[in-house]
């Protein structure tokens, strides 16, 4: 009977683990973070379609050199959250589809006069940005011709904080929830007095990029594909986005 019992439970945890789909990111708020309900929007849009399929998910946050690290090497089945560059395509299995738009918009004083602005219409502009933030390569030529001034930050509230003081800067380029989400954190009662008022060529998607290199993933990610478009289809994502107060659809 003892033996019996033993080998249940031993069954019974290899079917947990065999279920269990481990994500690996970076903290991105309000998109996704250890730190907010059910990690927010995203990781709950990926929790139910796993769900669907019979999943479990262990989604864990570290800095992103090493979430790169772990996956290529096959320790987790995905990076959560990532983006469609080349590099991303060489290096993983991408997602179909992706989970939500993290593209970067150009924001600017409500009331400005800057209304529908495109990269090639900033010349002579002064636009902020976070060091190290994926722009299109357009604007990157923009920026390294000098046409357009790169003027370059550490963290978003400091482009926050620019915008504040006439003649700094002209507009940011930064995702419109994540630039709420700071100013919403440093300044609560404040009003966020930017809007987007254009965006950048490039495609911020956010996917899943699944390992190569674990045999486990390959399943997972077809399984995940269909839920995720049964989840478009019948607009359980749309209602997970409008529960946590976010409109993808209409960004103001």
């Amino acid at each position: 009977m003892l033996r019996t019992l033993i080998f249940a439970l031993l069954w019974l945890s290899s079917v947990s683990v065999a279920n269990e789909v481990k994500f690996i990111t970076v903290n991105w708020p309000p998109f996704y973070a250890s730190d907010l309900p059910h990690n927010g929007f995203v990781a709950e849009i990926a929790r139910e379609a796993l769900r669907r399929k019979g999943y479990k998910m262990d989604l864990s946050f570290t800095p992103l050199k090493r979430a790169k690290h772990l996956t290529r090497r096959g320790e987790v089945h995905a990076l959560f959250g990532c983006w469609n560059s080349l590099e991303n395509r060489t290096h993983y299995n991408m997602s179909k589809a992706p989970l939500a738009n993290g593209s970067g918009h150009f924001l600017a004083a409500k009331g400005s006069d800057f209304q529908g602005v495109r990269p090639e219409e900033l010349l002579g502009k002064r636009v902020g940005i976070v060091r190290g933030y994926t722009t299109s390569k357009q604007m990157q030529g923009l920026f390294e011709s000098g046409k357009v001034t790169r003027v370059e930050v550490s963290r978003i509230k400091q482009l926050l904080d620019l915008m504040q003081v006439g003649g700094r800067i002209d507009l940011i380029l930064e995702n419109v929830f994540v630039a709420k989400h700071v100013f919403q954190q440093h300044y609560p009662d404040k009003t966020f007095g930017l809007e987007v008022v254009g965006e950048d060529y490039i495609d911020g998607g956010l996917y899943i990029c699944w390992a190569e290199s674990n045999p486990e993933a390959h399943k997972m990610r077809v399984d995940f594909d269909e839920a995720i478009q049964s989840m478009i289809n019948d607009g359980s994502i749309d209602r997970i986005e409008s529960r946590f107060g976010i409109s993808l659809t209409s960004i103001q």
